[in-house]
Parts: structure tokens; sequence; C-alpha cells
């Protein structure tokens, strides 16, 4: 699967407005070897929300120093999985940016059907972390995306609607739609990667059931979002016998779409790379 999630990578980078547009270097700040910053460098912290006490993981680059603005990547874990599941899943640490893997009370986020927390608990804190990390850290405001897997994926999809002026894009892996997550949603566009695999036999690519709550088709959810970044068409390029890359035209916004013939529900080898390339980061 990695040679095949490759080439898309490559095909990814020649298609006009499907790579969010890097930040600019600010006047005055001198260019830095990374060799001259920090480590990497990973920690673990809490904050107390709603009178929750919250917790979360954060990883800073390899050559992190203050002389230039940093992208952040939020990244949320799926249903019963933690902070540290999904870092080794993902091995996003290693990319240029500072992560973030918040966790979720009961390792769930709203607005699933078996989350404790309601929508709005869970995006003050997502609100709050960023805050924090804005307040902390010298942050490319321009350059802040989410993603995450399954029951994370949906959240990222969830903060697309409700906190489209923070998050520019967003990358759901394997993602549960529940319904409820595009309610009251925002019209504002913010830029999709959606990577889902067709043999997903927790969540249905179809769409189906879970918990009494019908949760939505892949397709359904990125007709929607190319109907909210304002897309003219769509065009269907098939990479290898497993890929199918699918990616609307004319939009405000990319909406880029992944499709991985007996993928099963798993982050994907290679699906890193591809929301990296996706974040330009």
């Amino acid at each position: 699967m990695r040679t095949a999630l490759t080439a898309v990578l490559a095909a990814l980078m020649l298609l006009t407005g499907c790579t969010i547009p890097t930040g600019k270097q600010p006047a005055g700040e001198e260019t830095v070897a990374p060799s001259a910053g920090a480590p990497q460098k990973t920690t673990r912290d809490t904050l107390t929300v709603n009178d929750r006490q919250r917790h979360f993981r954060m990883s800073t680059p390899d050559g992190f120093y203050r002389g230039r603005q940093w992208p952040v990547i939020f990244a949320f874990h799926g249903w019963e999985e933690t902070a540290e599941e999904l870092a080794a899943n993902t091995g996003l640490d290693g990319a240029p940016a500072i992560v973030i893997y918040p966790e979720g009370v009961d390792r769930a986020w709203a607005p699933a059907p078996y989350a404790e927390t309601a929508g709005e608990e869970d995006l003050a804190f997502v609100q709050t972390l960023l805050d924090e990390v804005v307040s902390t850290f010298p942050v490319d405001r321009n350059r802040i995306f989410a993603t995450g897997f399954s029951n994370g994926g949906g959240f990222a999809a969830y903060l697309s609607c409700h906190m489209p002026e923070s998050f520019h894009a967003v990358a759901p892996v394997g993602a549960a739609y529940y319904e409820t997550i595009h309610q009251d949603c925002s019209e504002r566009p913010v830029a999709l990667l959606d990577i889902h695999g067709t043999h997903d036999d927790v969540i249905y690519y179809n769409g189906g059931q879970r918990h009494g709550t019908d949760y939505e088709p892949v397709q359904e959810v990125l007709d929607d979002f190319a109907e909210r970044n304002r897309c003219d068409g769509v065009a269907l390029t098939r990479n290898s016998p497993e890929i199918v890359e699918q990616h609307w035209l004319g939009c405000r916004l990319p909406v880029v779409h992944l499709r991985i013939g007996g993928g099963t529900h798993v982050w994907p080898e290679g699906a890193t790379s591809e929301v990296r390339n996706f974040f330009g980061v």
C-alpha cells in the first residue's frame, strides 16, 4: 500500500490548488538551519476546562527554534485509543510542525453516541488548548490543521464545522461521520483530504449504524464539502488497482479523497505522507 499511496502523493503535488499554501516567513526573520535548533521533544501536560482536567501530548519538531513561525497539527485518536497509540501509528512527530495529540474523556470524542462529553465541552477543550499553544509558541495562525482516525477523524470534521476560523484544513482517516457532526455546520470553506478503505468493517464506506446512531456514507460527506467549498465539478483518476483519487475542480479550498480498495479500519501505511503533503508540512 505504501507504493500506491506514494504514487498518489506525486499526483497530488501536480494538482493545482490541492496543497494548502504554506505561510510566508515574516519580514525580518532570519532563516536558521534546523541543526541550529533544539532536537525533537515530546511532553505530556494537562489543562482544566469546565472544571475537568484534560490531558494532551505535544511534540515540537527537530530543529525547533523561536526565530520562525511553525505550523500546528492537532491529531485526534480513535475511540478507546490513546494519544501515544496515535503518535506511534502515524509517525507525525517527524513533521516539521508542532503536533498536539489531545485525549478525549474516557478515550472518546463528541458528538459520537458513546462520548461522555458534549460537543461544546470538547470544542472548549480544543479552543483552550489552541489558545495556550498560540500564547506559548511562535505559531503560524494560517497553518493550523486537524487530522484524526475513526472517532477522531469525525471530530476533525466536527472542528471544520464549528471552528473553521481556526482550522484551515482537515484530514480525516477512516472517519466515523455520525450525522450530528454536520448539524449546524458553518458554510465557511475548509480544505478536506479524506482517506477511507472500501473494506472497512468497522466504519463502512457506504455508511451504516453503530451504537444505535447512523453515520454517513463517505461520498455524501464529500459531496457536502464540495458544495460548501463552492466546487464546480469532480474528476476521478485511477492511480493503481488499489487507489482511486477523487478531487473536485474550481473549489475555493481543495476537496480530495483517496479511496483505498480493500483497505480496512487502520491508519494506512503511507497515509501520513499524504496528510503532510496536503497540509504542506
